[in-house]
């Protein structure tokens, strides 16, 4: 049995995938097992990855809590269109993490200006490079990994002890390799496993404002103005304060921090 990726690549369909994702996004094992058992009777010839992701999020809709965390991935690709957002969310990640951090600064090489997307500080300091993807399946090959490193190169005077490539999606397996040689530090969707970046986000509860599917475009971007980025930015403002500062209507104002609440209390 297969499925085709987002790439349009076959891959095998597995039902322990499935179900660890359920398991991991907080549901029970009876919850997976149905779960599973779901997805298996729409089964189909030419069945696609983006088909099981719509199947379980109206499945997992009887319970909220673990639907929002499963669609964590695609709450990140929605940060977008461009990887601004993005930079300003990992940063948000380092801060809560004790890094001191500075998006956007331009630094000058040897012969021309490069503008980092992050300049970070804990005991060492760190060129990031945040590589965004708005669209699933997309991987981070070696071209990013080898310019982060170049870069690095061309700033180093300037006090950075390290490159960093951050990136929303995997990483290739060349990548990965290369960066190890040159000693390039990689945070992707899911390397290094213990310090991937959605375990990075599921440790501090640091899930960004756009896993709430109620924000639509607009509202998403009105809390952009006010740096509000992940949930955790949400916890001063009141229903109240949602109305008059945003202009939202209070039942919505009051699903948003019903959900906020109820993702950050675990």
């Amino acid at each position: 049995m297969k499925v085709i990726k987002y790439s349009g690549e076959f891959e095998d369909f597995s039902t322990r995938k499935i179900y660890k994702t359920v398991k991991d996004a907080g549901g029970t094992s009876r919850l997976a097992k149905e779960a599973v058992a779901k997805v298996k009777k729409n089964y189909h010839k030419n069945f696609t990855t983006q088909e099981i992701l719509e199947i379980l999020l109206d499945f997992l809709k009887k319970e909220p809590k673990v639907a929002e965390k499963y669609n964590l991935k695609r709450a990140i690709m929605n940060l977008g269109p461009t990887g601004f957002p993005f930079e300003k969310f990992f940063s948000r990640i380092l801060k809560e993490y004790g890094f001191r951090t500075i998006v956007g600064s331009k630094i000058k090489g040897k012969n021309i200006y490069h503008e980092i997307d992050i300049n970070a500080e804990k005991k060492k300091k760190f060129m990031i490079e945040c590589k965004y993807h708005n669209e699933s399946g997309t991987i981070t090959r070696l071209h990013p990994a080898m310019y982060t490193y170049a870069r690095f190169l061309d700033i180093k005077k300037h006090g950075f002890d390290k490159p960093w490539l951050v990136t929303n999606t995997k990483c290739s397996l060349d990548a990965r390799r290369y960066a190890k040689g040159v000693k390039l530090k990689i945070t992707s969707w899911k390397y290094p496993e213990k310090q991937s970046l959605q375990k990075l986000i599921e440790k501090r509860n640091l899930y960004p404002i756009t896993i709430i599917r109620e924000i639509n475009e607009e509202l998403k971007q009105k809390f952009f103005e006010k740096n509000i980025i992940v949930l955790k930015d949400l916890e001063i403002y009141s229903v109240k304060d949602l109305v008059y500062k945003f202009h939202i209507k209070e039942d919505l104002a009051r699903k948003i921090m019903e959900t906020a609440n109820s993702l950050l209390s675990d």
